[in-house]
């Protein structure tokens, strides 16, 4: 346990060493500021959030993860992290877990932000149970993309690259728009986040069923990847 602790220590202090957790969240001010002229605060909230857990939980985390694992390889560290005296499956699992950490903290960073920034803006209607239950719904729409958000890993290390896995991302916010407003949308993992946050009643079963698959996707598949295939 203690080295898994060790392990998560680092790879938290590799991520914030990167800066791309910061500008990720320059990127989601840029975004807060094209609703200035919204009016309410349910209004704001609603579509700051929904930008948030679209261009942000989608692209950004999926970004963020690419890198954790696929510096390893562009930057010839692969062979020096698999020399440690910890196993392979521990190493993977520090990764994720510290990729977990920062993702939350960021969306509590962020939420801090569209708070700050919203009553610069002038607007009415302000309703605590109103903010609770859009913060609410943001959590649970963050927690499914951070779930989306394994897969890349998995994608990096079969690339050995981070170029590839980010470019899925683009494909991952492209179907997000493209089918969530469609009837299939909810049985799409990646319109899953978007389509909760806006109306939680529409997500069943097997929309989350079908995000535990990624999730399995991703998580074994970069364990048995780190674990069993050739190393060159």
């Amino acid at each position: 346990m203690k080295q898994v602790l060790s392990m998560i220590k680092i790879e938290v202090y590799k991520i914030v060493r990167s800066y791309i957790p910061f500008f990720i969240l320059a990127f989601y001010c840029f975004l807060i500021f094209i609703h200035i002229q919204d009016k309410t605060w349910e209004v704001f909230l609603n579509n700051t959030f929904f930008l948030y857990s679209t261009v942000i939980g989608l692209m950004g985390f999926s970004i963020l993860s690419s890198w954790a694992f696929g510096r390893e390889y562009q930057d010839g560290t692969y062979k020096d992290i698999l020399s440690l005296p910890i196993s392979r499956t521990k190493l993977v699992c520090s990764k994720f877990l510290a990729l977990e950490l920062c993702f939350i903290a960021t969306t509590l960073i962020a939420i801090g932000m569209t708070f700050a920034l919203g009553s610069c803006f002038s607007l009415t209607g302000f309703d605590l149970f109103l903010a609770g239950s859009v913060v609410k719904r943001l959590f649970i729409a963050t927690l499914y993309n951070i779930s989306l958000s394994f897969l890349f890993p998995f994608i990096a290390s079969i690339a050995r690259s981070i170029l590839a896995p980010v470019s899925i991302s683009f494909g991952a916010l492209i179907t997000a728009v493209v089918f969530g407003s469609q009837p299939v949308g909810p049985y799409i993992p990646w319109s899953i986040p978007g389509i909760y946050l806006s109306n939680p009643q529409l997500i069943n079963l097997a929309g989350k069923l079908s995000i535990s698959v990624v999730v399995f996707i991703g998580i074994y598949g970069t364990i048995l990847w780190w674990n069993y295939a050739d190393q060159k």
